[in-house]
């Protein structure tokens, strides 16, 4: 099976130049799906957005990495300032000297001091390294999953841009077919009843065929004018996604045989999605997201340890009360801080327990979208099975049609068919020509929707899609 293929963004960028230059160039020239899908990459806003987000999860990374990096903070002061101090009650200790060789000893001595109004300088700086910290670690988890979902992103949103190049693509080619066989079906009829009006005036036919036929060609023309305005919707549809108009566009031939691939069975295609689906990838990232915040809140995680380091000045000089002063002050400090909170309020086990229903929704989540992604990946395996059945059995009944109303034709004029017979056999070979380009158009897509169920979708898709196409 296809795997996935991780795209860069330069070589996005790269594709989208080379598809402005193409269409600068060469804009006469049929535009294919790869053509249509190097303009819808600098078109389409979600893919944009993914990209954007992109570039936002790179940014995420290196937060992650800053929260176990060092914090270091400076502070410096200038101004004016005033301080009075007063210490009562302390010993004072003289060392002794020649005249006193004891020393002297005094108690209950104060010590007083101010400064009014005098100049302060400052200036400090300090460094905290975490250590042990649960709640740092699990933002740090936190932040480079949400970096991988951002990626896991960007690629569903490639597939999906892919899947929607070819969607609307093939819409605009169907609704012009339908207008075709339409506009080729209701010339047919518009005959036929010029025919039965003349062949009633002469008295070779009943009044009711020049009824049946008029009643015909105005089911017919109410047809078409719906069809004329699906083709304008699903040409207004591509202009939304390329900014071009579809004029010229590749076409899909009635006679080209369009063989469905040989597929392994649907039970590894079931496995497989479980396992590249992005959708279910950014889901599982998700999940651990929703764990890491669970243990964030974990009592045993509560405590943190950092190591700190400190160095400061302080100088304040001025006069006071007591005359000329001058306080300075110098320190320094290395150490470990542990932080263990007590009693927060209930705050911190209704968060745990707020996480834990959080992750258990996050869980009940999966495994609905995990039944979502494998049910469409049913859906899509089995349409490319009855698709290729389709074909052929429909390809066998446009033949056999063309060739009852070649032979209702013939027995019309003779007189051995009637007119309401005729007109039966014109609209089956129609519907039946409809059938079978709407069966081919759905056997790609379906192909390219279960290439992008397992992550698989690619330009090569999309080149594959244009061995179908042919030049109109």
């Amino acid at each position: 099976m296809s795997q996935l293929i991780c795209k860069s963004k330069r070589y996005a960028l790269g594709s989208l130049l080379l598809g402005l230059l193409w269409h600068s160039v060469s804009s006469a020239q049929p535009m294919d799906l790869l053509d249509t899908w190097r303009l819808a990459q600098g078109n389409d806003p979600e893919y944009q957005a993914e990209q954007a987000a992109v570039e936002a999860g790179t940014e995420q990374r290196s937060q992650a990495r800053s929260l176990w990096l060092p914090n270091i903070g400076a502070t410096a002061t200038a101004g004016r300032a005033g301080r009075t101090s007063s210490v009562e009650g302390a010993q004072f200790i003289m060392p002794g000297t020649l005249d006193n060789p004891a020393g002297m000893t005094s108690k209950d001595v104060e010590f007083n001091t101010s400064v009014r109004g005098g100049d302060l300088y400052s200036y400090g700086l300090g460094i905290k390294q975490p250590i042990l910290d649960r709640a740092r670690l699990a933002q740090s988890r936190q932040l480079r999953l949400t970096a991988e979902v951002a990626e896991l992103k960007w690629q569903a949103a490639r597939q999906s841009l892919l899947l929607k190049v070819a969607q609307r693509y093939f819409a605009v080619l169907l609704a012009r077919e339908k207008v075709s066989l339409l506009t080729n079906q209701k010339n047919q009829v518009d005959l036929v009843h010029k025919e039965s009006q003349a062949r009633f005036a002469l008295g070779d036919r009943p009044v009711t065929d020049t009824y049946e036929t008029l009643a015909h060609a105005q089911g017919l023309q109410a047809q078409l004018l719906a069809a004329q305005m699906q083709a304008e919707l699903a040409a207004a549809d591509f202009t939304d996604l390329t900014t071009q108009t579809p004029q010229h566009l590749l076409s899909l031939p009635l006679q080209t045989p369009v063989q469905a691939p040989h597929l392994d069975p649907l039970a590894d295609w079931l496995t497989e999605v479980v396992q590249l689906n992005p959708m279910l990838q950014m889901h599982a990232k998700g999940v651990t997201i929703a764990a890491e915040q669970v243990a964030q809140y974990s009592s045993w995680s509560s405590p943190t340890l950092d190591l700190l380091g400190h160095v400061g000045y302080e100088k304040l000089d001025g006069s006071g009360r007591y005359g000329s002063a001058l306080n300075k002050a110098d320190e320094w400090m290395v150490g470990v801080q542990l932080n263990v909170p007590i009693f927060t309020g209930g705050y911190r086990s209704s968060k745990h327990r707020e996480a834990l229903h959080l992750q258990e929704q996050n869980l009940a989540q999966g495994e609905v979208l995990r039944q979502q992604i494998q049910q469409q990946t049913r859906a899509a395996w089995l349409g490319i099975q009855v698709n290729g059945q389709q074909i052929s059995a429909l390809q066998q009944g446009v033949k056999a049609s063309q060739e009852r109303l070649a032979a209702t034709r013939l027995g019309h004029e003779l007189g051995d068919n009637t007119t309401l017979e005729r007109l039966d056999a014109e609209n089956a070979v129609a519907q039946m020509q409809l059938e079978l380009l709407d069966a081919k158009v759905s056997l790609i897509i379906h192909q390219m929707q279960l290439a992008a169920l397992v992550g698989g979708l690619d330009e090569q898709h999309l080149l594959q899609a244009n061995g179908y196409l042919q030049k109109p």
